[in-house]
């Protein structure tokens, strides 16, 4: 709130007014004489924030003065000093490091030279072929060093089963059998007047993906035949290449799948059907004795089949 004194014109009191009450026509406490003349005499009374405020605005000018001043200082000292030296200085560290990589490289090209004058061709070619002659001996006798697939392993098992006399001769074939078979495959031995036959049936859903129930990946019947060749020779292959030395007559290899049977009167059911059956005979195969590298897929050269059941097949593509 702020007031100001006035004094009286006819008995000189002071007397304090509020400066809101300059129209309210004030009389001297004293004398009771109109106080219509102002004086210049006020006092101001304000609260704390405005002495804040002004103690703040009086730090602040304070700093800027002072940084003008250190700056005026200051300023004289930078433009006048020499960078000359430090540029200099940076110059020849550049230079040295530069020359110190250089010798390094140098140095590494050098060595890679001396190295590369000391190799002998002749001497690495014959330790090579030496290297890969052992190799291939080793692949042929089935060392296990080189068994490194699921299937190389059970080979390797199919093969000591194989060679094992301890057992009934059926059941080493089985046993042999069971480990070239895919999951859940049908195994039978069956013996006659022409010699011992072997049968394996499986399902080709044990074996790949995408054939489960009724359904099927394909969309041909020749691209499903491709497939069920290629699984039947695999199956087969293992056996008789492990099996040479058991005097098996035959090998019968069958793939079954699921499919969906209509009956009359619009009935339907889904059967597992002998979709392809192959035999084949161990004098067929003279190369198994001496390879046992022989491709898969070179054993259906002598298929003879069995069953081919394709054309009873249909293949319905359905959309979702």
């Amino acid at each position: 709130m702020e007031t100001q004194i006035v004094e009286c014109p006819n008995c000189d009191a002071r007397n304090r007014i509020g400066m809101h009450s300059a129209g309210l026509k004030p009389i001297c406490g004293r004398c009771g004489t109109p106080l219509t003349q102002h004086t210049h005499e006020r006092d101001v009374v304000s609260g704390p924030s405005s002495a804040a405020y002004s103690t703040l605005v009086a730090s602040v000018l304070a700093a800027l003065l002072v940084a003008v001043g250190y700056g005026t200082l200051i300023t004289p000292d930078l433009m006048g000093r020499d960078f000359s030296v430090l540029i200099a200085e940076e110059a020849q560290q550049t230079e040295l490091v530069r020359k110190r990589l250089e010798e390094e490289l140098t140095a590494k090209r050098a060595s890679l030279e001396a190295q590369l004058a000391a190799i002998n061709a002749q001497e690495l070619r014959r330790k090579a072929a030496e290297h890969y002659r052992q190799e291939l001996e080793g692949r042929k006798s089935y060392d296990r060093r080189f068994a490194l697939s699921p299937r190389e392993k059970a080979q390797l098992r199919m093969r000591d089963l194989a060679s094992n006399s301890t057992q009934a001769f059926h059941d080493t074939i089985r046993a042999v059998a069971r480990e070239a078979s895919p999951n859940g495959a049908d195994i039978s031995v069956q013996e006659s007047f022409r010699g011992i036959a072997l049968h394996i049936d499986f399902d080709m859903s044990s074996v790949t993906s995408g054939e489960h129930g009724t359904r099927t990946k394909h969309h041909t019947k020749q691209s499903l035949r491709e497939e069920v060749v290629s699984l039947i020779s695999r199956v087969t292959n293992d056996i008789f290449q492990f099996s040479k030395d058991l005097d098996l007559a035959s090998i019968h290899v069958g793939c079954r799948h699921y499919v969906s049977k209509a009956y009359p009167y619009g009935s339907s059911r889904d059967e597992n059907m002998m979709l392809y059956k192959v035999r084949i005979q161990k004098d067929r195969i003279p190369q198994l004795t001496s390879n046992p590298f022989l491709d898969i897929y070179s054993t259906t050269k002598y298929f003879e089949v069995d069953e081919d059941n394709f054309d009873e097949v249909e293949i319905i593509t359905t959309r979702s």
